[in-house]
């Protein structure tokens, strides 16, 4: 008999995963306030189709910025960048609101 091992990891050899990540799962964050962005499922991924951006060229340090979010400007459309960063990831956060 073979080995149970063996079996278990043959089909983790190789590559699993085509490179290249699905749109629908970059963050996406407001480049006035820094708030994230929920949109509704597949609009990222139309967005990109009409941008013509091959989604094999995404990876992790690509992230969509919008213009402006209902948060912080109340308009209901906004323009939208791909951004990849490199090195250091940006440290601004979402202005906090409370009592110390």
């Amino acid at each position: 008999m073979e080995n149970p091992i063996k079996v278990l990891a043959e089909p983790l050899r190789g590559t699993l995963v085509p490179q290249g990540y699905d749109p629908e799962l970059l963050y996406v964050e407001c480049a006035r306030c820094g708030a994230p962005v929920m949109w509704e499922e597949g609009k990222a991924t139309r967005i990109l189709t009409l941008a013509g951006i091959d989604p094999l060229e995404l990876d992790a340090s690509c992230q969509l910025m919008t213009d402006g979010c209902p948060r912080c400007s109340g308009r209901g459309q906004y323009s939208v960048q791909i951004v990849r960063f490199s090195g250091r990831p940006r440290t601004v956060r979402p202005p906090y609101s409370g009592n110390a």
